[in-house]
């Protein structure tokens, strides 16, 4: 491994007498150190360790050569292009080739360890155990572009307590930090970063240095290194490079990056249901019961429509699974850009209501828009009971935008509208009677299609209709007959009734 100058300086543990390296101290081009034997020139690459009595007083140096001088040298030293640290006369020189060349040793096996942790394909926190020490003490973690961590230095995330945010999981970032990260521009406007970068103090209270991993040319994963318990050195992020080089290499040697994921089978059965594939009812059953689920439900569905920020950061992952571990007798899962959701009711008393109500808030503060399907008890019909929740969610926007949840059975009216009206307008649909009444009272400045609606809300009780409508019981009884003469309308026939409530109900208005 190619080290600074700067890290041999630190690992030395003495003071300088003088150093010329001000902005050298964190190029990482130093191979090797060799005891100076008078040669005529001073290779890029290599550290000379020399006492400064047995150096001439012309010599040549190449851009990248580096010295350890033990006694002050001439100006022709000082004054060049040499990366010079000098120390004080108490070394020994073979003391001090013995050490810089142990300090080579000791990084030359830490690039070996973690090359060979990536061939046996050993997991990131054994990488981050092993290149943790050499941080400083600084908190050094891995994170995928789900927040899920995948290495942490710390048992619980440093960054969260020294920034007093609570961590339920030590698995996971906590929601908080998520959401406000997915809604972060800078966060955004770092996530193609290829380089090192400083992300300065937000959420969390502290500066984090970090780096990018990418997979198949997208952000997959972030290397941070946390500035929570010493200041960072000029090479940390040189160090930083060097550390995440071998995180890249483990997700450039993976297909799939399994490592990432975890398999649900119960998962993979729903998502085959909802695609209207055929799934053996004992196998469900079977993966079910693995969750302590009776097959019989009673269940709910939710179609979950995620904010245009989760679909941009990729935290739909991240939702799904702390929902998971955070919601009691749920089976949260992507699908098809959306979260669904299978809800057991017996874990809340058989009611949707006591579910919505208690999870609405979390819900909303993520910016997520719900659909809910009706109670239904055959799992199996899964598929048709998602439509039915996506549906409440598609019709429930549309008409009540405000609110953040929608049940099929408050919004089917609407549905059954929307589907009679694909073919023909409602103007097309309505009785020719409710048409003809709506036409004479415009022309005559009557009340009589008003009547008519309130006399059927009514279920033609004519009496309760006068009330409601403050008008004498005769002058109710004329208008039925007016309505009767001037529509054709038969209160007697039951199916042209139900065809008058339809029509007003879902045509009147057009």
């Amino acid at each position: 491994m190619k080290l600074c100058i700067g890290i041999i300086e630190d690992a030395l543990g003495r003071p300088a007498v003088f150093k010329n390296y001000t902005n050298s101290d964190n190029l990482f081009n130093l191979e090797r150190c060799e005891i100076y034997c008078g040669q005529p020139v001073l290779k890029s690459g290599i550290i000379y360790v020399v006492c400064s009595e047995t150096l001439p007083d012309i010599i040549s140096i190449q851009n990248g050569a580096a010295m350890l001088c033990i006694g002050m040298p001439s100006e022709i030293y000082t004054k060049s292009q040499l990366i010079l640290l000098v120390l004080n006369t108490d070394y020994r020189l073979e003391e001090l080739s013995n050490q810089v060349t142990a300090i080579f040793s000791e990084y030359n096996s830490l690039e070996y360890k973690l090359l060979d942790a990536v061939n046996r394909g050993r997991r990131v926190q054994h990488l981050v155990d092993l290149m943790a020490p050499y941080f400083n003490q600084n908190e050094l973690l891995v994170n995928t572009s789900e927040f899920k961590f995948l290495g942490d230095s710390s048992q619980y995330c440093r960054l969260c307590e020294v920034s007093n945010i609570p961590q339920p999981n030590p698995e996971v970032l906590p929601q908080e930090v998520v959401t406000f990260f997915k809604n972060d521009i800078i966060w955004n406007n770092v996530k193609m970063l290829t380089e090192p970068f400083i992300y300065e103090p937000s959420i969390f209270s502290v500066n984090c240095l970090c780096m990018n991993v990418f997979y198949g040319g997208e952000f997959a994963c972030r290397v941070v290194v946390s500035e929570d318990r010493n200041p960072y050195r000029s090479y940390d992020a040189g160090l930083l490079r060097f550390f995440t080089s071998f995180i890249q290499l483990i997700y450039d040697m993976s297909e799939k990056h399994n490592f990432t994921s975890s398999n649900d089978h119960a998962v993979d059965l729903l998502t085959e249901l909802l695609s209207g594939e055929n799934v053996e009812r004992w196998r469900l059953e079977n993966s079910l019961a693995q969750r302590g689920w009776d097959i019989s439900g009673p269940y709910l569905m939710a179609s979950v429509m995620p904010s245009e920020r989760d679909y941009f950061n990729r935290t739909i992952p991240y939702y799904c699974q702390t929902f998971n571990r955070d919601f009691k007798g749920c089976c949260f899962f992507e699908y098809r850009d959306f979260i669904a959701c299978v809800v057991n009711l017996s874990f809340y008393s058989s009611s949707p209501e006591k579910f919505t109500i208690k999870y609405l808030e979390t819900f909303r503060e993520a910016n997520f828009r719900i659909g809910y399907s009706n109670t239904f008890t055959d799992i199996m019909e899964i598929r048709s009971y998602y439509l039915q929740a996506s549906i409440a969610l598609r019709i429930g926007l549309t008409h009540f935008p405000s609110i953040w949840h929608h049940r099929f059975s408050e919004i089917v009216l609407y549905y059954l509208k929307a589907k009679m009206t694909e073919e023909l307008g409602g103007r097309f649909l309505c009785a020719p009677e409710i048409q003809t009444l709506i036409q004479y009272d415009r022309e005559n400045n009557s009340d009589y299609f008003h009547t008519l609606k309130a006399y059927l809300e009514n279920e033609m009780n004519a009496v309760k209709t006068a009330k409601d409508l403050y008008i004498h019981r005769a002058t109710m009884e004329y208008r039925l007959n007016r309505i009767e003469e001037l529509s054709g309308i038969d209160f007697k026939d039951a199916e042209r009734v139900f065809y008058l409530r339809m029509s007003i109900k879902f045509f009147s208005d057009i």
